[in-house]
């Protein structure tokens, strides 16, 4: 992007010799001093003094008519050393800066036609010793001066010491040099057609680059360490090792013969264009020139001056403050920003300044319609997000969008442009909200809601953008947590038709009325929110703290879809639901669809396992009433015919039934003494009753209608079955109880003997033998109970023959036991008076003692472990012992 055109410098003229008989020749300049070489060989020394109103007052301080007997072709002020060196009648000569009295000339350097200085520290030859360089303000001792003189196809090197200079080498060239210029320990040497490096102690030489259709090599020292070079119009920084320092070169409009810097600015002589031309170091685009036409000297001192033949010019730098001010008026912004950076000032001025340029250069932007840069850079800065959205028509009140001040007159934008510039105020929006969430909470309460107040404001008009330009992205941010204005999101939603993004901002707002009557309204409509699905899933979402409002619309889903409604209360989905009060859920259910009462009923006990008796209980009341009423029906239709199983009804009759039954042999939370009484009510469901009796212990009267009422001895052998335990004195003796019923019927049922006699002869272990013949009739034939008897002896005579069997094991084992008693009891051990303990070596005596049995005897108090034998590191066991008295034996 090229620089706009501003004043980086001031010209003003020092010099003007309109009618004297001498030109400028050389010039050099230090402090307030201009040193003139002319045509005649004189010497001009000038006091430059600014006056205040940008010219100068120009006093000449000193002439010397005899400095050299012919015009001085260089001068080169070395004030570290008080020096001046001069290039005059081919030989380099040495003046006292202070007198100009000539010291010394270098006869050395006869035929000499150019000549270069360096200043180093001493000992270290890579420090940046340019004249601005703050390493040259040290002493004159701690500081080297080194000459090289170029004369013809040589170069001699030379040292300042003890006030003079002693020449140190001779360096041979392959042709004549037009420039040189020290870079460290090498010499940068510029012929016709090409660059070299020379090591000013070795020799050794390197090509660097060629030079290009030039008529002069030109090389100069700038600060940090970098030469430029010209090859070309073009200029390229290099460094001390002659390689490239940066990516880019300066282009000029033709090629120099003089070339400076004066940061952030490069300043050259361009003769082709008659003037001199002042371009960024960074860019390389020209920022000003200068009409000076015949100009062909460009010295740079603590001032820098341009030199024609009779007029000599001063070039000021403007104040950076100046320049970045009309660089913002020509909306050059980010070349002010670079010169904001180079301003010497503290860090809270530098970066209000930033801020300032910065901002102007958004507003600018915007101004132009480049919303993307413009919200870039708003957003990078501390900009009330609300003087940023003031820029955007209908984004806040008018009356509030007056009152906001702006740096420019705000653009009227067009649809097209409005809808480009929302794309952008999006991002801006997101970053502005993505910054807010990450501040820490805050204690004080204005601060608390000036955040809230702004987080509101970006979110609402987040809103706006989104319903203009990417409608899909309305539902993510309403679904999350939010601060929308409610009203006013309220508005836009319904003038855009979004009823069901309207909905989640209901919904993360906490007004679950407003969203769910919304969703009942739009149910009956064409449309996203049509059908009870959206408020089925709602619903599902708000738990137990909100169960009245679950009541209230789900009653008209339960109404309208029963099975959907019912998905309300027993879904999977969501944890909420399992909290719901189940007894409340239960009376709801019960009221407005008693259709789906069984179906959450088994979903809370067979999926959540709930344990609760009252629900047990009650649906085995709702299965009774499903049952009951077509119960009645169908023994109707048999006209006093067999009914089928149970469970074998058909249609829903039978499914119920089987449920029911099911339920009643499973579950073992409800409670049957309740229960029964119902079933007793209804001249049908035996089987039922049967198994209610028998989870309270009444065997009898369940053996009873098996045997009985529903004629089946197979029902009642299974039913024992599954009861009998001989362990429970009320179980033990149901099958002496199934022979009761069969044998001693109540009146009008016949006896059934055959049955009984079967039953003895399949379960005559099970069966107290002395009550079962009890019970049979006096003129039972001994033939029948064949079977019976004889199970029943050959079990007696197992039981007899396990008995026996058993008591001569338990003999065994007595007499085993009483051997080993006998065997330890007739162990001895004898204590003498020489007997001692083994862990403390005294003698035993009449003490306590302790006695292992590998032998060892120690005192009691000793014995520390008495499983541990002191002697041995292994534990002393029964069988060890067993093992040791049967030796001794």
């Amino acid at each position: 992007e090229a620089l706009a055109m501003h004043g980086a410098f001031s010209q003003a003229v020092i010099l003007e010799w309109k009618s004297l008989p001498f030109q400028i020749e050389c010039l050099d300049a230090y402090g307030d001093k201009l040193l003139v070489g002319t045509s005649k060989g004189q010497l001009l020394v000038y006091d430059v003094e600014p006056k205040g109103d940008g010219t100068f007052a120009v006093t000449l301080k000193e002439t010397k008519k005899a400095f050299s007997a012919k015009a001085a072709v260089q001068l080169c002020v070395v004030e570290e050393f008080n020096l001046l060196l001069s290039l005059a009648d081919g030989f380099v000569c040495v003046h006292d800066l202070t007198t100009f009295v000539p010291r010394a000339r270098l006869e050395k350097t006869k035929g000499c036609s150019y000549f270069a200085v360096d200043v180093q520290v001493r000992g270290n030859l890579g420090a940046d010793t340019h004249r601005s360089s703050p390493a040259r303000k040290r002493s004159w001792n701690e500081l080297s001066l080194r000459l090289c003189a170029v004369v013809r196809r040589k170069l001699f090197t030379f040292e300042w010491t003890g006030g003079n200079f002693k020449d140190v080498r001779e360096l041979s060239l392959p042709d004549i040099p037009r420039t040189v210029l020290w870079s460290g320990a090498y010499l940068i040497v510029g012929f016709k057609k090409e660059y070299i490096r020379i090591h000013e102690q070795t020799g050794d030489q390197e090509e660097v680059f060629k030079t290009g259709n030039i008529q002069e090599p030109l090389c100069t020292r700038i600060p940090n360490n970098e030469i430029l070079l010209i090859r070309d119009n073009n200029t390229i920084f290099v460094g001390l090792d002659a390689k490239p320092t940066r990516k880019y070169c300066i282009s000029w409009s033709d090629c120099p013969i003089a070339v400076d810097t004066h940061a952030p600015y490069a300043i050259a002589i361009v003769p082709g264009a008659k003037s001199v031309e002042v371009r960024s170091m960074e860019s390389g685009a020209t920022v000003q020139h200068f009409d000076i036409p015949k100009a062909r000297l460009l010295v740079q001192g603590d001032a820098l001056y341009v030199a024609a033949q009779s007029v000599c010019w001063r070039l000021v730098p403007v104040p950076l403050v100046d320049q970045i001010r009309e660089l913002l008026a020509l909306e050059d912004f980010d070349y002010a920003l670079a010169l904001a950076e180079r301003i010497e000032e503290s860090a809270d001025s530098k970066a209000r300044r930033l801020f300032e340029i910065k901002k102007a250069c958004a507003y600018a932007r915007f101004a132009r319609k480049q919303f993307e840069p413009a919200l870039k850079t708003f957003g990078e800065l501390d900009v009330s997000p609300l003087q940023v959205i003031s820029l955007f028509p209908g984004f806040v009140p008018e009356a509030v969008r007056q009152r906001i001040p702006h740096p420019i007159a705000v653009p009227v934008l067009s649809d097209e442009e409005l809808e480009a510039s929302c794309k952008e105020l999006v991002n801006y929006l997101t970053q502005k909200r993505s910054e807010l969430a990450k501040l820490p909470e805050s204690t004080d309460e204005r601060v608390s809601k000036e955040r809230r107040d702004l987080s509101e404001l970006i979110d609402t008009n987040l809103l706006k953008c989104y319903l203009m330009v990417n409608k899909a992205m309305v539902g993510p941010l309403l679904r999350v947590a939010n601060s929308c204005n409610v009203e006013d999101s309220e508005k836009m939603l319904q003038d855009a038709g979004r009823y069901s993004e309207l909905v989640m901002l209901y919904k993360n707002r906490g007004l679950h009325r407003k969203a769910l009557a919304l969703l009942q309204k739009h149910a009956s409509r064409e449309g996203r929110l049509h059908g009870p699905e959206e408020t089925v899933q709602y619903l599902q979402q708000l738990g137990a703290d909100q169960f009245n409002l679950v009541c209230e619309f789900s009653k008209w889903v339960l109404e309208a879809e029963p099975q959907e409604g019912l998905s309300v209360f027993i879904s999977d989905d969501f944890p909420e639901i399992q909290k719901l009060p189940r007894d409340k859920v239960i009376k709801h259910l019960a009221a407005v669809a008693p259709g789906v009462l069984i179906p959450y009923l088994e979903h809370i006990i067979n999926v959540w396992k709930d344990e609760t008796p009252e629900f047990h209980n009650r649906l085995v009341q709702c299965y009774l009433e499903a049952v009951a009423q077509p119960m009645r029906g169908f023994l109707a239709s048999l006209n006093g015919a067999r009914p089928p199983p149970p469970g074998s009804e058909p249609g829903v009759l039978g499914r119920d039934r089987s449920r029911l039954l099911n339920f009643l042999q499973t579950s073992k939370f409800y409670e049957p003494e309740r229960m029964l009484s119902r079933f007793f009510d209804l001249d049908a469901l035996y089987e039922e009753r049967a198994t209610l009796l028998g989870r309270i212990g009444r065997h009898e009267q369940a053996l009873s209608i098996y045997c009985h009422k529903l004629k089946s001895t197979v029902l009642a052998e299974a039913y024992c079955e599954e009861h009998y335990a001989s362990s429970r004195d009320g179980d033990k003796n149901i099958y002496l109880s199934l022979l009761q019923c069969l044998l001693r019927p109540p009146e009008g049922c016949p006896v059934n003997l055959k049955a009984a006699l079967k039953v003895l002869e399949q379960h005559h272990e099970r069966v107290d033998t002395l009550k079962a013949l009890a019970l049979l009739p006096h003129d039972t034939k001994i033939a029948s109970i064949q079977e019976f008897l004889v199970g029943v002896l050959r079990e007696k005579a197992a039981q007899r023959r396990g008995t026996s069997v058993l008591k001569n094991m338990h003999k065994t084992e007595k007499l085993e036991v009483n051997d080993e008693l006998l065997r330890y009891q007739a162990r001895r051990i004898l204590i003498t008076d020489d007997k001692i303990c083994f862990v403390c070596r005294k003698a035993i005596r009449i003490s306590a003692f302790a006695y292992y049995p590998n032998g060892i005897t120690v005192h009691l108090y000793c014995c520390r472990d008495r499983a541990v034998c002191p002697c041995e590191d292994a534990r002393c066991t029964l069988q060890h012992a067993s093992d040791n008295l049967a030796k001794e034996m």
